[in-house]
């Protein structure tokens, strides 16, 4: 059943004012241009809803989903590193099941072809977003007649980063985020896959016999406890090299982003995975490292570091820095055998935010929780997605009145509990251990 019209203009208002040197946006000026170009219909399930899917600037494509029984609220999603404007997984369902409407985009570039399109960026995700969101308030009050009362910015992965990054930077666009699985520099996560890629060519040959002693033993350590046949001292530093991965942001703060104890599993089975990811962006990202003439070779790529790149190159990356600056709740959730992504990107955030804003205040708008077992997301995670958007709306509750709704964020979220703000936590992550050469 089609609602609307084909190729329909909406002009949309969005206009900047400062907050304590940080950008937010209303609904009353400078027009933000969508046109409903495809699709505006009716669908029925998960439950009913308008969807409308469309363009921004010509080029931005994204969905928006209207549930008929529309609780007065909007979830943003911010997609991951390789993913379209329909690449939001279990996130739209988990949405408008509990009556949000939902919205996403392909936030104007694609990991395939950015490589090769001048007129893209990854920085670009940043105003695709803005726009979005400035659209989808509009287009909410316009379809139901009301304002929504509060907005959600959800992601995982590259998303999940997006999120953290993008509620520090619009407090008052953002009432609070889900950061599933993400990373905290773009410069320092792609850096640690580079480091984990060409580390892991030397201990493959043993890969299979360390990944059957972590199953015997979860605590084991191969730099106290050798296996039979020993690893060679090369494969002691290689095994070392991805386990500490030393990060250091643009603010100076530093954190551990090697792979956790428990991951190697997933050491194998991401390896075609990551090397993909520096294949197809490290000629967009490091225009210089050419170490052939050409485009790197993946055997190049492995031996890509950005901190040896041209100070403009890391400047450039640096850009998507995470801060700190939290001013709404956050809800964090990471699997601990993520290769992809450390899940020392997680403690790594909340030891930022504890030291920037105070421990105090970060156990008040920052939650995590590690999921034992899990890699780059997954069903554990994908299942919780609906107790995290409760807990989340429950700390929202909690800060917008002062503690006299709503409550602080739950000790569990499934099985799985709360990382303290301060201190290491319970894991089995490197970052806690001295090196053992």
């Amino acid at each position: 059943m089609t609602l609307g019209m084909n190729r329909r203009s909406v002009l949309l208002g969005a206009a900047a004012i400062p907050l304590a040197g940080i950008q937010a946006f209303s609904l009353e000026a400078a027009p933000v241009v969508a046109t409903t170009s495809d699709t505006d219909e009716v669908r029925t399930t998960p439950v009913p809803h308008r969807y409308i899917h469309g363009l921004m600037r010509s080029d931005v494509k994204f969905q928006v989903l209207l549930p008929v029984a529309w609780n007065g609220k909007i979830t943003i999603l911010t997609r991951g590193f390789s993913g379209t404007e329909l690449s939001a997984g279990a996130f739209p369902t988990a949405a408008i099941t509990k009556g949000y409407a939902f919205a996403s985009c392909d936030e104007g570039w694609s990991r395939s072809t950015i490589a090769a399109s001048p007129q893209d960026d990854y920085y670009e995700s940043r105003q695709s977003l803005v726009e979005l969101t400035v659209y989808t308030k509009a287009l909410v009050q316009t379809h139901y007649g009301r304002a929504a009362s509060r907005t959600l910015l959800v992601g995982g992965s590259n998303g999940g980063h997006h999120t953290r990054w993008m509620v520090e930077a619009y407090p008052l666009m953002f009432d609070g985020g889900i950061s599933g699985y993400g990373y905290n520099s773009q410069l320092t996560q792609w850096g640690s896959v580079a480091q984990l890629v060409r580390n892991y060519d030397v201990i493959a040959p043993r890969i299979d016999d360390i990944i059957a002693q972590r199953a015997k033993n979860a605590r084991w350590d191969p730099f106290k406890e050798r296996l039979s046949p020993p690893l060679t001292k090369a494969q002691l530093i290689a095994l070392g090299n991805i386990y500490d991965i030393p990060m250091q942001l643009t603010n100076g703060f530093r954190y551990n982003g090697g792979r956790w104890f428990g991951s190697e599993v997933e050491w194998k089975s991401s390896y075609n995975s990551l090397l993909g990811y520096l294949g197809d962006s490290v000629p967009r990202w490091d225009e210089t490292y050419r170490p052939s003439g050409g485009r790197p070779t993946n055997e190049e790529a492995k031996l890509w570091n950005p901190l040896k790149s041209p100070a403009y190159v890391q400047i450039d990356m640096r850009r998507q820095d995470c801060h700190g600056h939290l001013a709404r709740p956050l809800i964090i959730m990471h699997g601990t055998a993520d290769t992809i992504v450390s899940a020392g990107e997680g403690e790594g955030y909340k030891d930022l935010v504890a030291k920037t804003i105070g421990p105090r205040e970060a156990e008040k708008l920052l939650a995590v929780y590690y999921i034992p077992g899990m890699g780059h997301g997954g069903k554990e995670f994908d299942d919780l997605i609906p107790a995290q958007i409760d807990a989340l709306e429950a700390m929202i509750d909690y800060q917008q009145s002062d503690g006299s709704r709503g409550a602080k964020a739950p000790a569990f979220i499934g099985t799985y509990p709360r990382e303290p703000v301060t201190g290491p936590g319970n894991s089995l992550g490197f970052y806690n251990r001295s090196r053992r050469r």
